[in-house]
């Protein structure tokens, strides 16, 4: 049956303006847009409360026992300090500096003959003058094939670079343990350097920083990053990319935490 219009008694759904009313021929189509209505309506609450039930579902966490075999500590006796020192550093670090160091000399005074820097050997009476010189000349980089400094590429701790790189990775070898963390640390230093900063919550305030993968209970250093200052060259936020690239030695699928 159709019923005569009336704007008076029309009931205006939500979203519909007036002149949409008007334009409806009765009130059965009326009825079924209400109708539709109140169903969407009805679809979004059982929604809901489906959203809510899965909330509050509680999680089961995976298995994630740690699988790696950390190897036993070494008996006290079979490592001296000069083995742990050789371990860290490496024999290769011990050539790197005489030869740079020699290097450098000859570099600084060409007529002066290389030998006069050579070390014969670690149990030698030296000189104080001997060893103040040794102390000059001491270099890691040969200084003739320095890049520019307004090179993109430019490094700020190009002077140690390659000995920074022997020691990283001499730490990288040494087996991670099951719980690691990442941390900052201040090397105290408190001449002249560009790459000096300033932590006044730290022990050591004035220092060079550098970030540490460290074991969260030994306190081991398993891998760091010697910290120049910023650069343009990040992939992500600052500390996404410290914690990206310190995570890359990290064994995969050995549930470290």
């Amino acid at each position: 049956m159709t019923a005569k219009r009336t704007k008076k008694n029309a009931i205006i759904p939500n979203g519909l303006s007036g002149d949409e009313v008007e334009s409806f021929e009765s009130k059965d189509e009326m009825n079924n847009v209400t109708l539709a209505l109140r169903n969407e309506l009805n679809m979004s609450e059982n929604l809901k409360q489906v959203e809510n039930a899965l909330d509050q579902k509680e999680f089961a966490a995976p298995a994630a026992d740690f699988v790696d075999n950390m190897p036993p500590p070494p008996i006290r006796d079979e490592l001296q300090p000069i083995d742990y020192f050789y371990f860290m550093f490496g024999k290769q670090s011990t050539t790197l500096l005489t030869n740079q160091s020699n290097l450098y000399s000859v570099q600084k005074n060409p007529n002066k003959p290389s030998s006069d820097t050579r070390v014969e050997s670690i149990s030698s009476v030296m000189s104080r003058d001997r060893f103040l010189e040794i102390k000059k000349y001491l270099h890691v980089t040969d200084n003739s094939v320095q890049s520019n400094r307004t090179d993109i590429n430019f490094d700020r701790a190009n002077k140690v670079r390659p000995l920074l790189n022997i020691v990283k990775e001499n730490f990288r070898k040494i087996p991670k343990e099951e719980k690691l963390s990442i941390d900052e640390q201040i090397i105290p230093f408190k001449g002249k350097s560009i790459m000096k900063q300033h932590m006044p919550n730290k022990p050591n305030r004035w220092g060079y920083k550098m970030f540490l993968l460290a074991g969260g209970k030994s306190g081991i250093c398993y891998d760091f990053i010697f910290y120049t200052g910023k650069n343009d060259r990040k992939k992500h936020e600052f500390c996404t990319d410290i914690v990206l690239d310190l995570c890359e030695t990290v064994p995969r699928f050995k549930n470290h935490k």
